[in-house]
């Protein structure tokens, strides 16, 4: 077996993503070449059709250093008896949403242009509203996508100390990074870190019964808000060393004993 190849579900991931940048191309040469298309435009649709032709090439050739050939124009290994996965369409509904974000302000430049005080103020608000359920909507991706490699079989891979006890950091920091895609600022801390996604199925954590939405709130008595404040903590001692977990369930606190098993190398 090849240890270096590619997951069936991320080879179609790497498809999906490269056929819309194909779509892309195909759009952006289209307006490149539009007569109406004056100079600066043009010049702008040039630097996101090269972007985009970029982008297009290295997937391909990181596929093919992995042995894998992108030629699938959806996602594999996640579907749901031939229906749509729910990260599918998910999808779909973000893509509508982003083109009601822009729809809305070409209604509002147009409105503001020929003074159409209500229609723009319409504009306005709708398009916010959107823009404001943009951010939630993204914020569903990870978790959502988390639970359809789960119900494939697969399992987070990361020995961080965090997801070694089963508790999934690598689901938090993809919220943070999507958020970071939009300009948005990530999670902020809080009281206690919650569990987005179940713990993994046999760890710690899963055979303690914590479940998603509990926040783990101290270890050892010390306050955590942030991933990093879990990890600090969990290197605070030698693996297989216990150490006490506070967490809070529906205002409940609540604690367990639980050893640093796993970590990253140094």
């Amino acid at each position: 077996m090849n240890d270096n190849r590619l997951p069936e579900a991320i080879i179609g991931r790497l498809s999906r993503v490269r056929t819309l940048e194909s779509q892309l191309v195909d759009r952006l040469e289209e307006l490149r070449t539009d007569t109406a298309i004056d100079r600066a435009l043009g010049e702008n649709f040039m630097r996101l059709l090269s972007r985009a032709a970029s982008h297009r090439l290295a997937l391909g050739e990181f596929a093919g250093l992995r042995g894998a050939e992108l030629n699938r124009p959806e996602a594999t290994g996640v579907h749901r008896d031939g229906e749509p996965t729910l990260s599918a369409l998910l999808e779909d509904i973000i893509a509508a949403a982003a083109s009601l974000v822009a729809a809305y302000g070409a209604l509002y430049a147009s409105a503001r242009l020929l003074y159409e005080n209500k229609v723009s103020n319409l504009a306005d608000a709708h398009g916010a509203d959107w823009a404001l359920e943009l951010a939630a909507l993204n914020d569903l991706v990870p978790p959502i996508v988390h639970g359809e490699l789960l119900s494939s079989g697969l399992t987070c891979r990361c020995i961080c100390p965090t997801c070694g006890i089963g508790a999934c950091g690598c689901t938090r920091n993809s919220i943070d990074t999507i958020r970071g895609y939009w300009g948005q600022p990530g999670l902020e801390p809080s009281e206690g870190l919650e569990l987005r996604v179940p713990p993994r199925p046999g760890s710690q954590l899963a055979d303690a019964g914590l479940e998603r939405g509990d926040r783990i709130v101290a270890v050892d008595g010390v306050l955590v808000h942030t991933n990093a404040d879990i990890q600090r903590a969990l290197r605070g001692h030698p693996i297989g060393e216990l150490m006490t977990m506070q967490f809070v369930r529906a205002g409940v606190p609540e604690e367990i004993r639980v050893a640093r098993v796993s970590d990253l190398p140094s």
